[in-house]
């Protein structure tokens, strides 16, 4: 891998986490300030050599969005990182199955100030694509007992044997979990039944999925 010059480095990462969490793309004024540069034709500069050299790519569809590629993601992975399991986007998966796979995340993705542990699940299904969680993706999840309404979590259910991402909302003694994809059903449960083990802090796209 070649070296990447330092604001490069922190161009990726920035993107990386906006990618998971904002949804859109920060302005050129927003990358210089969140990484120290002054001049809007300074981030043009580090932007075109980053996709000249092949870690940015744009969509046809969002010409204007560019996004990670596999060498890119690459370049911001650091350290090491299991991946716990996978996690249904739907309904029918069986309680997370540990993974014999390992990805690495730029640190301050993992390391939360909160202190809460973090972990990845990989994502099965499509009924989150409304939040930008698809098939195949990776969630950051920190653990979270109590998130507020509107919070996409991970909960358990049926005594732990079923795992489900959707977003959540309490009803008086019933809990809404609620799709993000027209074609799926809400799920309203009575909430002893179900039990919540954290909030989706961050959305990874992996190259190539």
């Amino acid at each position: 891998m070649e070296q990447l010059h330092p604001k490069r480095l922190e161009i990726l990462k920035l993107l990386a986490r906006r990618e998971g969490t904002v949804g859109r793309t920060p302005s050129i004024r927003e990358i210089a300030e969140a990484v120290g540069l002054r001049s809007p034709q300074t981030v043009y500069h580090h932007l075109n050599r980053l996709e000249g050299s092949g870690y940015l790519e744009r969509l046809d569809d969002r010409p204007r969005t560019p996004r990670l590629t596999e060498k890119a993601w690459k370049a911001v992975l650091d350290g090491g990182t299991p991946l716990l399991g996978r996690i249904a986007a739907g309904r029918g998966l069986e309680a997370v199955a540990v993974g014999d796979e390992a990805y690495s995340l730029a640190a301050e993705l993992l390391l939360p100030s909160s202190g809460r542990r973090r972990y990845l699940l990989r994502v099965v299904g499509q009924s989150m694509i409304g939040a930008r969680i698809e098939d195949g993706d990776l969630l950051v999840v920190e653990e979270d007992e109590d998130p507020s309404d509107g919070t996409v979590v991970v909960a358990l259910l049926n005594g732990g044997e079923e795992v489900t991402v959707k977003r959540l909302y309490r009803e008086g003694e019933m809990v809404r979990l609620k799709p993000q994809n027209g074609g799926h059903e809400d799920m309203v449960i009575p909430a002893g039944e179900v039990q919540i083990q954290g909030r989706v802090v961050h959305v990874i796209h992996p190259p190539g999925r």
